[in-house]
């Protein structure tokens, strides 16, 4: 059993609110743009330095192996800013940029802002060499048009009268800041500004993280647990209350268009790349619709009880692809990657993570066989799914909506009280079965009939 809680009195959280941004006009625009582009360029060029000196260590390894932390790339940094960079830097940046002899151009830009994206190559590596991530690769280039511009202010956020303070850029308004959140009024710590939309409609975006006290967050509960079911497109509680996602049919059919038309057109054309612009904004309204149906369905869970109680369940094995490999082909591919999908549609893993720090205290519990046991008998049997929606034990009778009785067992595992379990009605076949009523005589008198002893099921 997998237990988060929420932070004690004397500990500070962060939560992350985002707003859009206004440039005002198109020169502000630009600048912002400039210091994305900036951040971009320090991201390739020291992907490439890290190369190069990782190669001419292997080639000749001689003292400790080549440093990729933040100090040490921050020092080149500021070395190439200047225009001063060492000997063996200079010679360096030759061979991985031969066509640019000055750098100094960069001294238009914030400092702390460019800089940033060195401290992101830094976790980039870490995760990399970092065995408990198998997944996270080897950091690589980031090409102009497939990147979203963005940037970090690492320190010294200022936030007045709703205008952020960009550095080197000016102050630019943030809309609704002062009446969209209660944080508004705590500790800014850092901003990451984004770029959405097209160059040619671009829409930027501040997500300012705050230093929130305990004493700021939303109340919780005082006692009381619930579980919850997760299922493919919505989740159950074990009140018996529905949370279902919105429906993204219109948006996947405009997708699958787009992503045909995309797929005919040539490459490096303008009219592809316009289409890409399509395809971008489909998937951020798509993104934008599961995450807000996530963040409403979180809060009322958390609203509804001190602890909520979850499923432990693996979504990145269940959502593995079952292609297989050219010696052992996977069967049921296509199906199986529509279910993935769905599953990952559905919001899970979001789910989890919003529940972590919005819940006074989030546990995950065993997932198998919470589907096939009753809540009331406690039998288990892959035959009470009678089908997706309904459950229909075979020992007791009891009948009730698939999901809701997961959702009990769920909140079970975790030791809440369920229901008590109804005593038997006779022996054999006849406790077995509630569909089976008791048979007396016609009239009324004697002892009610059973069947033989010995059958299927649990002892009554």
């Amino acid at each position: 059993m997998v237990k988060s809680a929420r932070p004690t009195e004397a500990e500070t959280v962060h939560r992350i609110i985002r707003y859009r941004l206004y440039p005002g006009d198109a020169e502000t625009g630009d600048r912002l743009r400039g210091t994305a582009g900036a951040a971009r360029f320090i991201w390739n060029l020291f992907v490439d330095l890290c190369e190069l000196r990782w190669e001419t260590w292997k080639a000749n390894p001689v003292g400790p192996k080549p440093s990729v932390s933040f100090f040490t790339l921050g020092k080149f940094f500021t070395q190439i800013r200047k225009g001063q960079p060492e000997a063996w830097l200079a010679s360096a940046l030759k061979q991985v940029r031969p066509d640019i002899n000055d750098y100094t151009w960069l001294q238009a830009y914030a400092s702390k802002s460019v800089k940033q994206a060195l401290k992101d190559l830094e976790l980039a590596y870490q995760a990399y060499f970092n065995p408990a991530q198998p997944d996270a690769g080897k950091p690589t280039l980031k090409g102009k048009y497939g990147t979203t511009p963005s940037f970090g202010i690492p320190c010294d956020v200022r936030i007045r009268d709703g205008l952020l303070r960009v550095p080197k850029v000016g102050r630019l308004r943030l809309k609704d800041h002062g009446r969209r959140s209660r944080y508004d009024h705590c500790e800014p710590r850092t901003v990451r500004i984004r770029m959405e939309g097209s160059d040619a409609h671009p829409k930027w975006y501040a997500y300012i993280c705050y230093a929130v006290p305990p004493a700021l967050l939303p109340d919780t509960p005082e006692a009381g647990a619930i579980g919850v079911d997760r299922n493919v497109g919505q989740c159950t509680d074990s009140d018996g209350k529905v949370y279902e996602m919105p429906p993204t049919d219109r948006t996947e059919a405009k997708l699958k268009r787009y992503q045909r038309k995309h797929a005919r057109q040539r490459k490096g054309s303008h009219r592809r790349r316009r289409t890409g612009h399509k395809l971008r904004k489909l998937h951020r309204q798509r993104a934008r619709t599961r995450d807000a149906a996530t963040h409403e369905t979180s809060r009322k869970l958390a609203d509804k009880a001190q602890t909520v109680v979850l499923e432990d369940l693996d979504v990145k094995g269940m959502t593995r692809s079952a292609k297989g490999t050219v010696e052992e082909p996977g069967t049921n591919v296509k199906a199986k990657s529509g279910l993935n999908r769905a599953i990952l549609a559905s919001g899970w893993g979001q789910m989890e993570r919003k529940l972590a720090y919005k819940a006074g205290e989030l546990v995950k519990v065993p997932a198998p066989y919470t589907s096939q046991t009753c809540c009331r008998c406690g039998h288990v049997d892959k035959r009470n799914r009678t089908s997706q929606a309904r459950f229909r034990c075979v020992a007791c009778g009891f009948a009730v909506n698939a999901d809701h009785n997961a959702a009990i067992n769920i909140l079970g595992l975790y030791g809440a009280s369920v229901p008590a379990r109804p005593p038997a009605r006779g022996t054999g076949a006849a406790a077995r079965r509630g569909a089976l009523p008791p048979c007396h005589p016609p009239d009324g008198k004697g002892t009610p009939a059973t069947r033989e002893q010995g059958g299927w099921g649990p002892s009554p």
